[in-house]
């Protein structure tokens, strides 16, 4: 037998050319290789999955949802069934009709619900967009609810579909280069390049060692060797391997990296899809790239606690915040002060979000404070605003009572860092602005408290301080201005609803008050033969009626009445309107009234009942006051509804009625509803618009704008004479809805824009909110401009109004709580280009109710 002699070479390793210098580039370019095609093709793989869930990608084409939601990426999305709710606040697909596309080609669009209309409707917007979607989005065009986020894999497709060949032809070389290293580039050296000879040569002859004869794993006998024998033994031969399969390695390496490009290719023409200008692609079969779960949609919440009306040396702010998805990223807690701008306290990353506020170091004065939280996907949150004062020094505090007050009220005094002096306190009036100051309690001791009997003052307005007196020194607080004395309770008269009543009934009382105003109107019904009166209804704004459907009341005699109360809480009961019979046990019909203006397909809608059976119900209109009836639908069913084109009809004034004919073949005519106004001009207010500058939330200060926006073009002479656009100084009016002439009670606050020596044909915007103090004006220095946007293919006018400091009044504003949505009632002064008058229809403010100023 042969054994290897002492001193032999062993056989090389597979490793030992890769751990050289060269081989350790080949070693990390084919493995960096293989890794990043292993991930391209199972997420490949990824991507057609979620179809056995009935999921389907839409390749982002633009960047309209960026930063959550870029070009190229691929939305996931689960179908939409009626039995779903509709998620606000959620990313939806959906289809966008064609005469909403400026192409006029239908669409498939991926964007965010952010609001409810109050039709059922749906607000629409890209994350990237100033302005939401122009068309409101349908339930029923919904068909699918984003899912899955898979970042940048229909970016080859979305070049190829989109023609950008560069930025293919760099991603096709890369890929291809990956494919050759990953195939070819790694591969153990054969048998005759670790031992240096050829595999014919290797002796494979085992040797007589006690452990069997087997020669070592990996050993070689070295070339050149010297072989002995053992003395008397005779060398067996022992036939040598074949060589390795080195050709069919080479097939199967050249069919891999086939199939490799075969199945990018395919990938790359799978996301391909036909684009448009739309945001969003049609369905793709599957992609590949990076592939995460669907992003945060929701932002966080966040809530400040209050420190305090008053403040002093080192006060701890604590805000708390959460975030159910991505959780929160940092809170960061912020004051203003009174006319600054927001300043950054602090910046937490970690609960609690809390930090001290050393207050010596700002002014004395009101602070406004409020925080702000961010998710770890960058969706924000602010708190809402809470007022404090800081007082470090001496200072003497009255507290407001309130704009409007009745009977007696407690007016409380606040001494701020008063050390150890001793003073004694009064509380002083004068009639508002007179500066003619009489004492109203004296020598109060702490808590400082005084009692206003406010009986024995005559209804007006009065401003209040208080003065801390300690031997010869005076101090004095702020002064409260413009404080409402009103014990006079309102009139209220109920008029008679008629008898009897039948369907859907009209109920009006007449309502007013001389000084703060009228608050509320309750209507109330009393049933003939018992005791409890119960609300009909209660109404905020004049004109102080409603409308109620009489069939939910049993047949009986009722006795109605009426209920006003003030600002100041003064109340008044009318006299009753007695035994009007509720009888809906025969024929009845109503007309519902189908709005002051009236365009394209209006909609006409009639009540009716008869205990004969209903055999039809006919809709009519006359032009106003000429009594000439022309049928626009009969209906043989509820609900008794129809729409009606407009356009059929020359624009103008009209009365609708509706004619009941029951089982009987007898007709009962509804109440008729006059002066109806048919206006299809297509000038129109297409949205009006406020925002809040850098000022308080809720309060008209320097920096707030307003903007008009209409449906087409206009001439900007016509809204002011010789005005081009470029920025015109004007004056902004704000008026209090109790103002005489206005009528529009305390939430109906309007705005109008004058210009000295000239006009402003913009007309007035009732803001629906509380801005300034009872039956006050305040005028503004403001600055008009005009641009032109273009919506749907069509150019628009919009004029912008920014607020300066005020001119006058400045003491009569008041901050807002409430988020309305603001009515623009726009004149005919103004035309288009082509000399139309514009429509006087008023539009309502669009989009998320909030605070607008």
């Amino acid at each position: 037998m042969n054994r290897e002699e002492s001193g032999s070479a062993r056989n090389s390793s597979w490793w030992g050319p890769l751990l050289s210098a060269d081989g350790w580039v080949v070693f990390l370019a084919s493995l960096l290789s293989r890794l990043y095609l292993g991930v391209l093709l199972c997420l490949a793989l990824i991507a057609v999955l979620p179809a056995l869930l009935g999921w389907h990608g839409t390749v982002v084409q633009s960047g309209s949802m960026e930063p959550l939601i870029g070009a190229g990426d691929v939305v996931l999305a689960a179908d939409f069934d009626s039995s779903q709710k509709v998620p606000l606040g959620g990313v939806v697909e959906f289809t966008s009709p064609a005469e909403a596309e400026p192409s006029g080609v239908e669409k498939t669009r991926l964007h965010r619900i952010v609001a409810e209309n109050s039709d059922g409707t749906f607000v629409t917007a890209g994350d990237a967009n100033a302005e939401p979607d122009s068309s409101p989005l349908k339930r029923e065009q919904i068909t699918g609810q984003a899912r899955l986020l898979v970042p940048l894999v229909g970016l080859p497709g979305l070049w190829l579909g989109l023609g950008n060949f560069p930025g293919l032809a760099w991603w096709s070389v890369l890929t291809l280069l990956a494919v050759v290293l990953a195939v070819f580039g790694l591969r153990a050296p054969d048998d005759g390049e670790e031992t240096g000879e050829s595999p014919d040569s290797a002796d494979d002859t085992p040797d007589d060692s006690p452990d069997g004869g087997a020669e070592e794993p990996g050993s070689v006998i070295a070339r050149g060797a010297e072989r002995s024998e053992s003395a008397g033994s005779e060398t067996s031969e022992v036939p040598t391997a074949p060589p390795p399969p080195r050709a069919r390695a080479r097939h199967l390496k050249a069919s891999a990296a086939v199939g490799l490009v075969a199945a990018l290719t395919v990938l790359v023409v799978a996301t391909s899809t036909t684009f448009s200008s739309a945001a969003f692609t049609a369905t793709t079969a599957n992609t590949g790239s990076t592939f995460a779960t669907a992003a945060d949609w929701t932002p966080p919440s966040v809530a400040l606690a209050n420190p305090g009306t008053t403040i002093r040396a080192s006060v701890a702010l604590t805000a708390v915040a959460s975030d159910a998805e991505a959780g929160v990223r940092n809170v960061t807690i912020q004051y203003l002060p009174s006319g600054g701008t927001w300043t950054t306290l602090c910046t937490r990353v970690v609960e609690p979000y809390s930090c001290t506020w050393n207050t010596q170091t700002v002014p004395d004065g009101v602070y406004s404070l409020r925080a702000i939280a961010t998710d770890n996907s960058g969706l924000s949150t602010t708190s809402a605003t809470i007022q404090t004062t800081v007082a470090n020094t001496f200072a003497v505090l009255l507290n407001s009572p309130g704009d409007t007050v009745r009977g007696n009220v407690n007016l409380g005094v606040t001494l701020n860092s008063p050390g150890n002096t001793i003073y004694t306190v009064r509380v002083e009036y004068s009639v508002a602005g007179a500066n003619k100051w009489n004492t109203l309690c004296l020598n109060l001791l702490s808590p400082y408290q005084c009692t206003w009997a406010t009986s024995l003052f005559a209804n007006d307005f009065y401003d209040l301080r208080a003065v801390a007196v300690s031997g010869s020194t005076s101090t004095y607080s702020d002064t409260v201005t413009d404080v409402q004395v009103d014990n006079l309770a309102p009139t209220v008269t109920m008029s008679d609803p008629g008898s009897p009543l039948r369907g859907v009934s009209t109920f009006t009382v007449l309502a007013a008050d001389a000084d703060s105003g009228v608050n509320n109107v309750q209507i109330q019904y009393l049933r003939t033969g018992t005791s409890t009166w119960a609300t009909l209804c209660t109404v905020t704004e004049a004109p102080y009626s409603c409308r109620f459907d009489t069939t939910a009341l049993a047949t009986a005699s009722y006795n109605f009445r009426a209920m006003a109360t003030d600002e100041a809480g003064n109340s008044t009961t009318s006299a009753q309107v007695t035994n009007k019979l509720v009888d809906n046990t025969v024929s009845s019909v109503s007309m519902e009234d189908p709005g002051a203006y009236l365009s394209g397909n209006a909609t006409l809608t009639a009540a009716a009942n008869s205990t004969a059976g209903v055999t039809n119900v006919r809709i009519q209109s006359s032009p106003a006051g000429t009594n000439t009836w022309t049928t626009r639908c009969t209906l043989a069913a509820t609900p008794y509804v129809c729409a009606w084109d407009t356009r059929t009809v020359a624009d103008g004034l009209y009365d609708f009625r509706a004619v009941l004919t029951d089982g009987a073949g007898k007709e009962t005519i509804s109440t008729v509803v006059t002066g109806r106004r048919v206006d299809n001009s297509p000038l129109r207010a297409a949205d009006v618009q406020a925002a809040n500058g850098t000022g308080a939330l809720g309060k008209f200060d320097a920096g707030d704008t307003l903007t008009f926006t209409y449906s087409q073009q206009v001439n900007l002479a016509s809204v002011s004479p010789g005005w081009a656009g470029a920025a015109l100084p004007v004056t902004v009016r704000l008026r209090d809805g109790n103002v005489s002439g206005l009528g529009t009670g305390n939430n109906g606050d309007t705005v109008d824009v004058q210009r000295p020596g000239s006009s402003v044909n913009l007309g007035s915007v009732n803001t629906k909110g509380n801005f300034a103090k009872n039956k006050k004006t305040v005028s503004f220095n403001a600055t008009m401009t005009a641009t032109t946007v273009t919506v749907g293919g069509l150019p628009r006018t919009v004029v912008t109004v920014t607020l300066a400091a005020p001119a006058s009044g400045a003491g009569s504003l008041r901050t807002s709580t409430t988020s309305p949505a603001m009515v623009w009632t726009p004149t005919s002064s103004v035309t288009s280009t082509s000399a139309v008058p514009c429509s006087l229809a008023p539009i309502t403010e669009s989009g998320t109710l909030d605070r607008d100023f």
